[in-house]
């Protein structure tokens, strides 16, 4: 398994890196701060107006909640808040990404979010794609930042389950180094497609959880999203594992941080790699 990098499969091969916007010589955008809630009650309770509204408040530390800039600049693990609002700099852009749709529809949640966002940010939405609606908002944002069109943007995952939040831009530990969708009909076909586990966090979806013990046996680290998450599963988890990472020790600590689920339905795998920057 060492040996299958993910720029020796063919999933680095689709990825932004092999793409016309990489010419440019910019880096990847940078993963600044990432945060989720889980939104208890019966689903269709909550509209996406009011699940947007509650991450940017964020909520007080315990039963599953997190406060925003839990894994932001200036910040020591789980439970601890950062120094302010992490979404205080001025956003060009704002993506919001769902699997499903809105039960309760209370406007357009895209709009909303970039109202009450700082600067004046294009707002759009992805879906139609189950999970992989946010990989692809993930993956445009960092074609726009490639070829100069932004600095600073913010992605936001909607579940009627839960909800996640990237803080992202040109500054943060994690560079974004490809975002890619390869064929596989089974959980084990993705195994030699993630790539080295020696010094590799991997987040992955309940499509992947298969694949949670054989990576940790080669030596990764592993967490994987909650049961019922829907597309916002790894997104929401993406906060804890850079919190495992920070706490491991800047020594042994890992060097690539790998996002991953599997739509059973069509059969499709969806990555997204960071490095540290």
């Amino acid at each position: 398994m060492a040996d299958t990098g993910v720029a020796d499969t063919g999933v680095a091969d689709t990825g932004v890196a092999d793409t016309g916007v990489a010419d440019t010589g910019v880096a990847g955008l940078r993963l600044g701060a990432t945060w989720g809630l889980d939104f208890p009650g019966p689903p269709g309770e909550r509209s996406f107006v009011a699940m947007g509204g509650e991450l940017l408040a964020g909520a007080p530390v315990g039963d599953g909640q997190h406060v925003p800039g839990a894994s932001g600049p200036g910040t020591s693990g789980p439970g601890t808040s950062g120094p302010g609002p992490v979404l205080s700099r001025p956003l060009d852009y704002l993506v919001v990404a769902h699997e499903a749709y809105d039960a309760a529809p209370a406007g357009l949640a895209a709009g909303f979010l970039a109202d009450a966002c700082p600067g004046e940010p294009r707002a759009f939405s992805v879906a139609d794609q189950g999970i992989g609606a946010p990989f692809s908002g993930l993956k445009v944002l960092d074609r726009i930042h490639r070829s100069g069109g932004l600095s600073d943007a913010a992605l936001f995952v909607l579940d009627p389950a839960a909800g996640a939040v990237l803080a992202l831009g040109g500054t943060g530990g994690w560079a974004l180094e490809a975002v890619a969708e390869e064929r596989a009909a089974e959980a084990a076909d993705c195994l030699p497609l993630l790539g080295p586990a020696a010094r590799t966090s991997y987040v992955l979806g309940n499509g992947l959880r298969d694949l949670a013990r054989p990576l940790e046996a080669a030596g990764a680290m592993v967490r994987t999203a909650g049961p019922a998450h829907g597309c916002a599963g790894v997104w929401r988890a993406l906060r804890d594992a850079t919190a495992d990472v920070a706490a491991d020790g800047a020594g042994e600590g890992a060097e690539r941080l790998v996002i991953a689920d599997r739509d059973r339905g069509p059969g499709r795998l969806h990555v997204a790699v960071f490095v540290r920057a």
